[in-house]
């Protein structure tokens, strides 16, 4: 498998297409002392699939890219703020990741880009849309959402936090940045546009978002900081439907900037 510069490679599973005890034979024995430590502290099998699995993805995928390392190989190192990153002695390939899982699928995003975030939410999980967007959102974006009719707001509240997610997670700051300093709107059916509150000292210029259709009511949504100039020109699309095979698939996108 290989990657340009312009490129970004999603690579997407459903935890309903493995199961624990065939993850744990797989690759229990790849998880650091860290990793193992938080695998036994959780109580349901579901949050232990679940970690296994992100840590499947993660590694299996990586090799794909650097086949002289295999997937228990990989060293990684985390941020101030926990986000992870290849150890920088093993980065010749200059590859970078982020994962997001939520409900029953899990996505990875790989690129040359060291600053980008993507983030999945189950959209069929209802939310307190109001009590929410009046804590984390701008105000022009809790205007524009309460403005819409009281059926499209979980649709556009999910649009939004995945948004803004991505965000965050490509800074590689989460929650330490404060929600509401940047704001997205939707002049026009797919198109999105981002602002900034003078604190971030960020410019929209060096910035491409994207949200896409993906089965079941998931929306997704991915960022990176590609600069003025080089610019991420195609989107492809990997599914895991085992430990040993995967296939391409269709990368829809619905919206970007």
């Amino acid at each position: 498998m290989q990657i340009i510069d312009s490129e970004i490679h999603l690579w997407h599973c459903k935890l309903a297409d493995f199961s624990l005890q065939e993850l744990q034979r797989s690759c229990l024995h790849w998880l650091t002392d860290v990793e193992l430590l938080r695998y036994h502290r959780y109580f349901f099998d579901r949050h232990r699939k679940q970690l296994l699995l992100g840590r499947f993805l993660i590694r299996s995928v990586l090799s794909q890219y650097v086949e002289k390392l295999a997937p228990q190989q990989w060293r990684f190192v985390h941020n101030d703020f926990g986000k992870p990153a290849i150890d920088p002695a093993q980065n010749e390939a200059s590859l970078y990741f982020n994962l997001s899982h939520s409900g029953e699928k899990l996505v990875l995003a790989i690129s040359k880009i060291e600053s980008i975030g993507v983030d999945i939410e189950n959209g069929d999980k209802s939310r307190r849309v109001r009590r929410i967007a009046g804590r984390f959102f701008s105000r022009q974006e809790v205007s524009d959402l309460l403005a819409l009719h009281e059926s499209q707001r979980l649709g556009r509240f999910y649009q939004l936090w995945t948004l803004k997610e991505a965000y965050i997670k490509a800074r590689g700051l989460g929650l330490a940045m404060p929600l509401q300093q940047f704001s997205y709107a939707f002049p026009a059916p797919g198109q999105i546009e981002i602002s900034f509150a003078e604190e971030l000292k960020d410019n929209a210029l060096f910035w491409q978002v994207w949200q896409f259709d993906i089965a079941d009511n998931y929306p997704l949504a991915l960022a990176v900081k590609s600069g003025s100039a080089a610019r991420i020109s195609s989107i492809s699309s990997w599914n895991l439907p085992g430990l040993d095979d995967y296939h391409s698939m269709d990368t829809i996108i619905i919206g970007s900037m």
